[in-house]
């Protein structure tokens, strides 16, 4: 294999890669707004409802900012971010389900080797 054509395999997914990094940055950035605007909404003394609304306008508000920066599509680049975050949460949560059943798997094996036998 060339060169050339390694170039060509490599390049889509060097590309996918560093948009989900971009993304995820993104979405970290907009997540310390979103948690900076709703304490400084609590230390002001608002409800909850207005605390949630305020941090999902900082988040939004605050990649739509860095994507204008970085001189990409400001709805893209939340969905993106959004979606990128959605997709790490979802996978951090398959992860501790199957950890959660393993462990499951191992207690059971362990009390089953050390529980008492069968009477017959």
């Amino acid at each position: 294999m060339t060169l050339a054509e390694l170039r060509t395999q490599v390049a889509p997914r060097a590309k996918r890669a560093q948009e989900m990094f971009l993304a995820l940055l993104f979405a970290t950035a907009g997540l310390i707004v979103a948690r900076t605007v709703a304490g400084i909404a609590s230390d002001y003394g608002l409800n909850l409802g207005w605390q949630l609304g305020l941090a999902v306008a900082g988040y939004a508000l605050s990649i739509a900012l860095l994507a204008n920066v970085s001189n990409t599509d400001p709805l893209k680049t939340l969905a993106a971010a959004t979606g990128t975050l959605a997709a790490l949460a979802y996978g951090l949560l398959r992860t501790a389900a199957a950890v959660l059943v393993l462990l499951g798997v191992l207690i059971a094996a362990v009390a089953g080797a050390f529980g008492h036998p069968l009477a017959t």
